[in-house]
């Protein structure tokens, strides 16, 4: 069960009893009504009928949320109203009978489905079960009981539970109550008292209840120390997956093993290429013995070898498998000797705990239904009278030159290998031996053209011929089935390679998306939908055609993703974290089967593939389309924390700004200050004694230094906006010399320095905000004029460089020495430079020109100015072409 990320997730309490009529109902309504009591907003969703007059009366007070009747094959079912109880939305709700299962075409095939889903919506539930309901412990009680219990709930819905009540009675008094007929309608009374109601089943279903309590209140109060033993995995327990009828006990045995042992839980099925159909009935067994698997909490791990034992074996030695569950099977002798996969385990597995379940129910095996296997086809007869026809050809052109008989037999075998090679059949290869002494006889033995051998030697030569051939061919045969898996295992993990390899090399999260849902389209060959997702809400969608469809035949599955009942659906996905659609138990009936990829406990993405006509996937391709949405989910993720990590990074980036900055700030603006208050205070006191000159020298002090605090009371202000993104970039495309021209007129209002311009060509484009490249220009030439002396030159250069524009200032001053080169940008380093302390430093404008160029993809650098000087350079991307015409 999937917590939810925007809220809390309700609390489940279960009122667990180990026979009906012990009380659940009852004592879950009760404490409900003490709840009531205390102003919890209390509902019933759904309460059984029950014929106790004590149990009815404690309805009275609640309300109850309208439940949903449902018709069914002409029959009339009252069901648990799911959506009118998430609208009501109430604290608390009751839903009786956790084990049920809904009517078909519900959205749950079960009810502890409805109850996850409310759990996921923060709305707390009380419920009720039995202990035979419970999966692990299924087998146990049929054993006790000879009843077997259809309806059953996964442990991990037990385990997750955050209270579990046990309901307990004597089972002498639940007889008396059976008796007085408050549990069953009196018909009905003396048919449980012979079955189920017996008083040593009761005994034994009651210990088994408290034993689970028990184990249930060890795990949760012993987390740390299960943990613990997990990770240091000192118990690992397999279990081989089959579709054998009784695989299911196998499992549960070694399910509950694992968890009384708190050990690692692992489930092995072994994939075998035999060309042997396995029947609808065992597929889909199978299928359930898988799903069994993961339910009771294992790790389903699926390999492909011929050999079972052999498989079981390497897996359980490369994994550190400490117990190894299997079930008894049942075989008849043969006349090879064959053993038993038991005898074959323990010889290779010698020092391994081997649990061997008793399975009763297993009868011995039939005869394999060996459908593809023996099954003729016309085409592989034609193949094999053409081969052979040759093969005679070639015998008797070289019975002409001479050559002996036993040569030519070996013509035959090779023909033989061929047809094997040819062929898919397996009963080709006795065909094939056979036809192959048949033919050597009838034309190379005495009398010719004749089944009769005069020679006594030859019946065992055809025996040895027959017998080579069906040895050879059989081998043929499985070296070519060998290639076959070789060749699967080869593309499986050549297709997971190629996705691996794209998903990493993505330069933009669209890209991811597409890379993702291509390889999924170019597997299953179906069409897919990627729905991303913002704040639990569809923002758009992207379908990804099929090569195999037309363009009409893609139109209309596209159109089938977006009409309102997929779209509810993919919406259900996205507030329940859970996969949807065809082959799953919710909305079986969808067109689709969808995904959700989450990252940071939020769905991000939602991808749908269209199976509604092509149903379940092939075993091989679903195994491919779980790694490849696997490799995809991490991708996504792995996307999404880099980007909530750049974010951190330049949050963190701007917060060390506004450090230094305040670290800057104080001179930068205490020397301006101080030389106007200065040169304002001689005024004042000095005037009379003053001249028009000194006090004119004065006037212009005061105006230079009142026009430095307006330039760094610009910068401060343009780097807090760009610090808190409050200042949005506006890129387009300008014309370089507008811009230059534009920077040196503003300095002109603070400085007579003559600048030069050198621009090439005249008329060149760069994409950049001419706001903020302008502030980064005026003050580069500022600093430039600033702590230079007035007889060196300042000089501006823009020129193309490949696909950038470089932009260049120049002067010839005394340069900047390597020391401070390294420190210039980084901590807002003031100038060493020999000027006066009415200068301001470089710190503040060579910081914000870093930031604003960093905002650009570019960055500031200096370099020495040959013969000396300083150059500060930096790029931008360069634009189109202007007519100068």
């Amino acid at each position: 069960m999937t917590q939810y990320s925007n809220h809390k997730r309700g609390q489940l309490k279960i009122f667990l009893g180990y026979a009906a009529g012990v009380g659940k109902t009852y004592t879950m309504l009760k404490e409900a009504k003490e709840q009531l009591k205390l102003g919890t907003d209390v509902v019933i969703g759904y309460i059984e009928p029950h014929p106790r007059k004590e149990t009815m009366e404690l309805l009275e007070g609640f309300e109850v949320v309208p439940t949903k009747s449902i018709s069914y094959k002409g029959k009339h079912f009252t069901e648990l109203n799911l959506d009118g109880i998430i609208r009501r939305a109430p604290e608390l709700v009751l839903i009786d009978e956790l084990a049920h299962t809904n009517t078909p075409n519900l959205r749950h095939s079960k009810r502890y489905g409805d109850v996850e889903e409310l759990l996921n919506q923060g709305i707390n539930v009380y419920t009720t079960l039995n202990i035979q309901h419970i999966e692990s412990l299924h087998d146990l009680v049929e054993e006790i009981t000879h009843i077997k219990v259809r309806e059953r709930i996964p442990d991990a819905i037990i385990d997750q539970a955050s209270q579990i009540k046990l309901v307990d009675i004597e089972p002498d008094e639940l007889i008396e109550r059976l008796k007085e007929g408050k549990i069953y309608k009196k018909t009905y009374v003396e048919k449980a008292l012979n079955h189920f109601f017996q008083i040593n089943n009761l005994i034994a279903l009651r210990e088994i209840a408290l034993r689970r309590i028990a184990d249930t209140i060890h795990n949760k109060t012993n987390n740390s120390y299960v943990n613990a033993m997990q990770n240091n995995v000192l118990e690992h327990i397999l279990v081989g997956i089959s579709s054998s009828p009784t695989n299911a006990k196998v499992i549960r045995t070694a399910a509950r093993l694992a968890q009384a042992l708190h050990g690692k839980f692992t489930a092995l099925y072994v994939e075998r290429d035999t060309n042997q159909a396995m029947s609808q009935v065992n597929e889909e067994r199978l299928k359930k013995n898988l799903k069994l698997a993961e339910q009771l909490g294992g790790n389903v791990v699926t390999v492909q070898e011929d050999s079972i034992a052999t498989a079981i074996a390497n897996y359980a030695q490369l994994s550190g498998v400490t117990k190894l569950v299997i079930g008894r099977t049942i075989t008849k002798a043969t006349i090879w000797g064959r053993s038993k996969i038991t005898d074959k385990l323990n010889e290779l597995l010698p020092n391994l705990s081997i649990y061997i379940v008793p399975d009763q129910e297993n009868t011995p095996k039939k005869k394999m239904d060996y459908k593809t296997d023996f099954k003729l086809q016309p085409f592989d007869l034609l193949k094999m009278i053409l081969i052979f026809s040759i093969a005679s050809i070639v015998g008797m052109f070289f019975k002409s030159l001479g050559i002996s008989e036993a040569n030519i037999i070996t013509i035959y075998i090779l023909g033989v290998l061929i047809v094997a090679i040819w062929t898919t059949s397996w009963v080709m290869n006795i065909i094939s031996s056979l036809v192959a002494v048949l033919s050597f006889n009838f034309l190379f033995t005495k009398p010719i053209f004749s089944f009769e051998a005069y020679n006594q030697d030859y019946p065992m030569t055809f025996i040895i011929m027959f017998v080579s051939g069906v040895i050879t061919s059989s081998l043929t045969k499985k070296v070519k089935m060998q290639e076959r898996q070789a060749i699967q295992k080869s593309y499986r993990m050549e297709t997971l390679l190629e996705t691996n390899r794209k998903l990493q090399s993505a330069s933009s999260f669209e890209q991811l998306i597409e890379e993702g849902s291509s390889e999924i389209v170019k597997l299953t060959e179906l069409p897919v939908c990627y729905y991303s997702i913002k704040d639990k809400r569809v923002i758009k969608h992207t379908f990804y055609k099929s090569p195999l469809l037309s363009s009409a035949q893609n139109k209309e599955q596209e159109n089938e993703f977006n009409n309102k009942n997929e779209l509810a659906i993919v919406q259900w996905v996205i507030n329940n974290e859970r996969v949807a659609g065809m082959t799953t138990d919710v909305f079986k009936e969808a067109y689709g089967y969808y995904v959700p990829f989450l990252s940071n406990n939020k769905v991000t993405g939602v991808i749908g593939i269209s199976l509604h006509k092509k149903g379940q996937l092939p075993t091989f391709e679903r195994q491919i389309l779980y790694a490849i949405l696997n490799d995809f989910s991490f991708a996504l993720d792995k996307w999404q924390l880099l980007r909530i990590n750049e974010n951190v990074r330049r949050e963190k980036e701007l917060e060390q700004i506004q450090s230094n900055l305040l670290r800057s700030i104080s001179h930068d603006l205490r020397t301006p200050l101080t030389s106007i208050s200065g040169h304002a205070d001689i005024l004042k006191t000095n005037d009379y004694n003053m001249s028009i000159n000194q006090r004119q020298t004065l006037y212009e002090d005061i105006y230079y230094n009142s026009n430095r605090l307006v330039q760094l009371v610009e910068n401060l202000l343009a780097v807090s906006k760009l610090s808190n993104g409050h200042f949005p970039l506006q890129i387009q495309e300008e014309l370089i010399e507008d811009v230059i021209n534009d920077a040196i007129y503003q300095l002109s209002k603070n400085s007579t320095r003559p600048i030069q311009v050198h621009i090439e060509p005249e008329f060149l484009l760069a994409h950049m905000d001419t706001r903020l490249i302008g502030q980064v220009l005026i003050n580069l030439l500022d600093n430039a004029v600033s702590y230079t002396p007035y007889e060196s030159s300042v000089a501006i250069f823009a020129f193309e460089k490949g696909d950038d524009v470089l932009i260049e200032v120049r002067d010839t001053g005394k340069g900047i020495s390597d020391g401070q080169k390294k420190e210039l940008f980084q901590t807002f380093k003031k100038s060493q430079m020999e000027q006066s302390d009415a200068k301001r430093g470089l710190g503040i404008g060579l910081s914000l020109c870093q930031t604003i160029l960093k905002l650009h993809e570019s960055e500031l650098t200096v370099r020495d100015n040959i013969p000396h000087g300083a150059i500060f350079s930096f790029c931008l991307k360069k634009g189109g072409v202007v007519n100068e015409s």
